[in-house]
C-alpha cells in the first residue's frame, strides 16, 4: 500500500522519545514489583492471610480481581495485572488517536495524502507500529518475569503467557481506538470516549467478578458479564496461577473483526469528518460562558469530572478495605514495616490510611498536571492567540487556568479525606474524626501548587519542554512514594520529593513550616514563569 513506509518512519520520528519511555517504564516497573512484593508479602503465613482476606472480599474482587490461591503468583496477579492493563490500554489508545484523528483534525493528514499515499496508509502505519510496540512489550515482560521469577515463583510458561497476554490486550485496545477514531471529529472527543470505554470495561469486569462463585477446583469463576470486557479476557488467562492459553483466542477473534471494520468505516467517511454527527451547540451561549472564567472552566470541566470520579472511587474502595487489611497487618511483620515506612509513625490503621491517602493525593497531582498542561495545548493550537487578541491579558489568561486547576484539586483533596474518614467510621469500629481527615487531605494542597508553579516556570522559559519536565518529575515523585521507601535510599534522595517534607496526616500532626516553604517556592516559580511568558513570543 503506497505511503505506509513513509507514515511509519514519520510516526517513529515523532515518537522517538515517547515510545521508548512508555515501554521502559511499563516493563521495568512491572518486573520491579516482583522483588518488592516478595520482600514484603512473600512468606507463606502472609500469603495465606492475604488469600483468606481477598479471595472472596467484594471490594477486592472489584478492584483487583480474585486471588486464586495462597501463592506468590496469585499475589502478583491481583497487585499488577489489571492496573498495568489500564496503563497499557491508555498507551495504545492515546497512540492511535495521536497518529490518526489528531492528524486529520490539524489538517496534516490531508497534506500527507496529497502526495502518493493511499488513504488508509495512516491507519495501517499506526496499527503496524502499535503492534510492534505491543510485541516488544510482551517480550520485555515475558523475559523479565522469566529472569526474576522462573522457575521458583512460577513456571516458564506462566512468565511468557503473562507477557503475551498483556501485549495482546494492548493491541485489542489499539483496535478499539481504530474504530472510535472513525466515529468522532476531534482527537479530544476520541480520547474522552476511549477513556470512558476503558473505565466502563474495568467496571463491567468488576461486576462480573463480584457476581461470580467458587468452582469445584477452588478457583473463582466470574459470571458471563466479565466476558463482555477485554479486562475479563486478560484475567481469564490466569497466567501466573493456572495458565490457560485458549482465552487468547477471544482477543484474537475480536482483533480479526475490529481491524477490518475500522478500515471499512474509514472508507465510508470523508477525511476530517466523523461518522457520528457533531453535536450542535446552543444558538446562544450562556451568559457565564461569555466570560474568561466561564470559558476556562468549560475547557477544564471534562478533565476535572473524570479525575474526580476516579479519585472518589479509589477513596471509597480503600475505605471499604480497612477492616480486612487490619487482619493482614496483625499477621505480617513485613507488611507492618512497609506501611510504617510509607505513612508515618502513628498507630497502624491511621498509618495505613495515611499511606492510602497519599496514593489518592498522587492521583490528584496527576489531574493537576494534566489540567495545567492545557496552557500549552491552547497556545500550540492557535486558540490562545485568538483570545489574547481581545482585551484578555496574558497574565489573566494564565492565572485563570492555574486558579481553576488548583480549585479543582482542592475540591478533590477535601473529598478524598472526607470520603475516606466517613467510610472508615461507618464500616469499622475505629474512632475517626471526619473533619481531621478532610484537613489531612487539604494539607497536601501546597504540593499541587508546587507542580503548577513548576509547569508555569517552564511554560514561560521552555514551553516545548514544560510538559515533559513536569511529567518526568511526577514520575520521580511516584517512585519516591511507592518504591523508594522499600529500597531504603539515602535521605537526600528522598528529599527530592515534596511529599517527603509534608506530614503524613492523619497519622502525624500537620506541620505548617514545610507547607509555607512549598507555597513560597510555588509563588516564586509562578512569578518567574509569568514574567518570562509575558516577554516571549507565542509558539504555535
Amino acid at each position: 500500500m503506497a505511503g505506509v513506509g513513509t507514515f511509519i518512519r514519520l510516526i517513529l520520528r515523532r515518537d522517538r522519545v515517547k515510545l521508548p519511555v512508555w515501554l521502559l517504564v511499563t516493563v521495568l516497573s512491572l518486573v520491579a514489583m516482583v522483588p518488592l512484593l516478595k520482600e514484603t508479602y512473600g512468606d507463606s503465613a502472609t500469603l495465606h492471610t492475604l488469600y483468606q482476606t481477598f479471595a472472596l472480599n467484594p471490594a477486592g474482587l472489584f478492584l483487583t480481581g480474585p486471588m486464586d490461591a495462597p501463592s506468590f503468583g496469585a499475589l502478583m496477579t491481583i497487585e499488577t495485572t489489571l492496573w498495568w492493563g489500564l496503563l497499557i490500554a491508555f498507551m495504545n489508545t492515546l497512540f492511535v488517536v495521536r497518529h490518526t484523528r489528531q492528524n486529520e483534525e490539524t489538517g496534516a493528514q490531508e497534506l500527507l495524502l496529497s502526495g502518493r499515499a493511499h488513504r488508509a496508509s495512516g491507519l495501517v502505519a499506526a496499527l503496524v507500529v502499535a503492534f510492534g510496540v505491543d510485541v516488544l512489550l510482551a517480550l520485555g515482560i515475558g523475559a523479565g518475569l522469566h529472569m526474576v521469577g522462573a522457575p521458583e515463583l512460577w513456571s516458564v510458561e506462566s512468565a511468557w503467557l503473562h507477557g503475551i497476554t498483556l501485549g495482546l490486550f494492548g493491541f485489542v485496545w489499539a483496535a478499539i481506538a481504530a474504530l472510535v477514531v472513525q466515529l468522532v471529529e476531534s482527537a479530544r472527543s476520541a480520547n474522552g470516549l476511549l477513556a470512558g470505554l476503558i473505565g466502563t470495561a474495568f467496571v463491567v469486569r468488576g461486576i462480573g467478578d463480584f457476581m461470580g462463585s467458587t468452582s469445584a477446583n477452588g478457583l473463582h469463576e466470574p459470571t458471563v458479564v466479565s466476558w463482555l470486557s477485554p479486562f475479563g479476557w486478560l484475567q481469564a488467562a490466569r497466567s501466573l496461577t493456572a495458565p490457560e492459553w485458549w482465552p487468547l483466542l477471544v482477543s484474537l477473534g475480536f482483533v480479526a473483526v475490529a481491524v477490518p471494520l475500522a478500515f471499512w468505516l474509514l472508507g465510508a467517511r470523508d477525511v476530517g469528518a466523523g461518522l457520528l454527527p457533531a453535536r450542535i451547540g446552543r444558538a446562544r451561549a450562556k451568559q457565564w460562558l461569555a466570560t474568561p472564567l466561564g470559558l476556562t472552566w468549560k475547557l477544564q470541566k471534562n478533565i476535572f469530572i473524570g479525575w474526580c470520579a476516579g479519585v472518589v472511587a479509589m477513596a471509597v474502595i480503600v475505605g471499604m478495605l480497612v477492616p480486612e487489611m487490619s487482619r493482614v497487618f496483625e499477621s505480617s511483620e513485613s507488611a507492618k514495616a512497609m506501611i510504617m515506612t510509607m505513612g508515618g509513625n502513628g498507630a497502624l490503621i491511621p498509618t495505613f490510611l495515611s499511606a492510602m491517602l497519599m496514593i489518592t493525593v498522587l492521583m490528584v497531582v496527576a489531574y493537576t498536571v494534566q489540567g495545567i498542561t492545557r496552557l500549552r495545548a491552547e497556545e500550540s493550537s492557535g486558540r490562545a492567540e485568538n483570545l489574547l487578541a481581545t482585551r484578555l491579558s496574558r497574565f489573566k489568561w494564565l492565572g485563570l487556568h492555574a486558579a481553576v486547576v488548583l480549585a479543582g484539586g482542592a475540591v478533590m483533596l477535601a473529598l478524598c479525606g472526607f470520603v475516606l474518614g466517613s467510610l472508615v467510621a461507618v464500616t469499622s469500629d475505629i474512632s475517626v474524626n471526619v473533619v481531621e481527615y478532610t484537613l489531612a487531605g487539604l494539607s497536601y494542597f501546597p504540593v499541587l501548587a508546587l507542580f503548577v508553579g513548576l509547569y508555569v516556570l517552564f511554560f514561560g522559559l521552555l514551553p516545548r519542554a514544560a510538559g515533559l519536565v513536569v511529567w518526568a518529575y511526577f514520575g520521580l515523585v511516584v517512585f519516591m512514594s511507592w518504591i523508594a521507601p522499600l529500597l531504603q535510599l539515602d535521605q537526600w534522595m528522598m528529599n527530592l520529593s515534596p511529599l517527603a517534607h509534608v506530614a503524613s496526616a492523619p497519622s502525624e500532626a500537620i506541620r505548617l513550616e514545610p507547607l509555607l516553604v512549598l507555597g513560597a517556592l510555588s509563588l516564586v516559580s509562578v512569578a518567574t514563569g509569568t514574567v518570562a511568558w509575558r516577554n516571549r513570543n507565542l509558539q504555535s
